[in-house]
């Protein structure tokens, strides 16, 4: 997959989501004329997929210098240990130092949903897996978990921002919603055949009004 272009938060690039004491660290540093050459590592605090590398290294684009810089990191996707470092900053101070709390967010999210996804493609053994989790995060972050979790093995998402962020077309049932709607599995199947394209796969849920087995069977009598 090639890496999206990500676009910092203008939250994340005014310091506004960082910890205060980075933005008063700094002021001080400021204040005092004080800002060295200074080295920052991010490492891991156990094993796992490293995913937001991408993401951090466009948010340095834009606040580091450009000369008298240095940015190493391992590749997004590359697995990593416990307390192995995984980028490495040599920067003036007051140049990155504000930004450590999204740094070291984005890291931690993006690698956290990796790692997990990675989980369960191995559990999965060799069976594709989809990822569904946008309804159980904050929609600001739904594109980049799906993101994350693609990069950990996941072969979809559901999501159309996770979609347009990997180039992969969104992937997914019916929702009960329709069904419920409808008030007939059948029918919301039928309508669901009627209007969607060819490309996009028939998966009825059959789990709402009936036993699963009667409604599989009236499902595939109807649909042929």
């Amino acid at each position: 997959m090639k890496p999206p272009k990500f676009e910092p938060s203008e939250a994340a690039l005014s310091g506004e989501t960082a910890d205060i004491y980075f933005l008063r660290t700094v002021d001080i540093l400021r204040a005092e004329g004080i800002n060295p050459l200074a080295t920052m590592e991010v490492f891991a605090s156990r094993g796992g997929i490293l995913c937001g590398i991408e993401e951090v290294k466009a948010l340095l684009a834009r606040v580091l210098p450009r000369t008298n810089r240095q940015v190493w990191a391992l590749a997004e996707g590359e697995e990593m240990s416990t307390k192995e470092v995984v980028v490495r900053i040599t920067a003036p101070y007051q140049s990155y130092g504000l930004y450590e709390t999204a740094i070291c967010g984005i890291l931690a999210h993006c690698s956290g949903w990796a790692t997990a996804a990675r989980e369960c493609v191995e559990a999965a053994g060799g069976i594709p897996i989809i990822s569904f989790g946008a309804r159980h995060v904050h929609p600001s972050v739904a594109g980049i978990m799906d993101y994350s979790a693609i990069v950990g093995g996941c072969v979809g998402c559901s999501s159309i921002a996770g979609a347009k962020l990997t180039r992969v077309e969104a992937s997914g049932t019916m929702p009960h919603s329709l069904i419920l709607i409808m008030g007939d599995t059948v029918k919301a199947t039928l309508a669901f055949d009627k209007h969607m394209p060819d490309e996009i796969a028939r998966v009825s849920l059959v789990d709402t009004f009936k036993d699963e087995a009667e409604e599989s069977l009236r499902v595939a009598q109807a649909l042929g």
